[in-house]
């Protein structure tokens, strides 16, 4: 019984660090040199992709996708079409933060949005 603690005792150690390892962390938005800070939570949010680059959410935010998501909505259809009435065909659910050290031109907040949960809707 005695040997077989030590193995035992060596994989659950393994183990812990894999699943520790590769998750990312939920309260990121992008790389670790800028500051994003966490804004608000949207849930169930009628909104428009605009240029695979955005949202524009009804209610009038307008956040990025974070950096890390970008690819993930590149095949995605953009729906927003600047000065026509908003079709809003996605509903999505997300948190959005503000990146304090993105360079920007003004001194508004510079909203980015972490996906959770998105549907299209027809």
């Amino acid at each position: 019984m005695k040997r077989f603690v030590k193995p035992l005792l060596y994989a659950a150690a393994v183990l812990l660090m894999s699943v520790s390892c590769g998750k990312k962390d939920p309260t990121s938005c992008g790389p670790e040199d800028q500051r994003y800070k966490y804004m608000k939570t949207v849930k169930n949010a009628r909104a428009d992709l605009y240029q695979n680059a955005g949202f524009i959410i009804e209610g009038g935010d307008g956040p990025l996708i974070c950096p890390f998501q970008v690819e993930k909505f590149a095949t995605y259809e953009n729906t927003y079409v600047r000065g026509k009435p908003q079709p809003f065909k996605y509903r999505i659910w997300g948190r959005i933060f503000d990146c304090g050290g993105c360079p920007t031109l003004t001194a508004d907040p510079f909203p980015h949005i972490v996906i959770d949960k998105i549907e299209k809707i027809d």
